[in-house]
């Protein structure tokens, strides 16, 4: 049971969280957001709904990768957080070269690393670090006999 509730709720709730993160990540640096805040708050409205369209956006692009790594640390019970910033590292960096080839500036490369980064760390605090929890509860105990 503990398993069905792991994959129904606690992996894909770290995957949402894991897309704010990196949306925030993202779109954070880019922002002046003193004037804003302190004049508009129809603008804070429209910031969170940037934030929310970036979250989606990064969900559609991560979803199936992620799927990947997420089946495989959870099948070899990979709970490494190492490994998991590794990933996000790469990942970030992987995208960036996709999209802008050699040519993407300083501070885009470095948001999406930082946003990849922060998606898996996120991802690893909510689920990764248990990840394989499910299959050590599901082996038969030894008999003491």
């Amino acid at each position: 049971m503990i398993a069905v509730l792991r994959f129904l709720f606690v992996i894909p709730l770290a995957f949402v969280a894991g897309c704010f993160a990196a949306s925030i990540a993202l779109l954070w640096p880019f922002l002046d957001l003193a004037p804003v805040m302190r004049d508009d708050p129809v603008a804070i409205i429209q910031l969170f709904i940037g934030f929310m369209a970036q979250a989606a956006q990064i969900g559609t692009v991560a979803l199936v990768p992620w799927a990947i790594f997420m089946v495989v640390t959870e099948i070899f019970a990979i709970s490494s957080v190492i490994v998991h910033i590794i990933t996000g590292i790469v990942a970030g960096l992987a995208l960036t070269r996709h999209w802008y080839g050699d040519g993407a500036p300083g501070s885009i490369e470095t948001a999406m690393t930082v946003g990849g980064l922060a998606f898996f760390l996120v991802y690893w605090t909510i689920a990764g670090r248990s990840a394989g929890g499910w299959r050590r509860n599901a082996e038969p105990r030894p008999r003491d006999e």
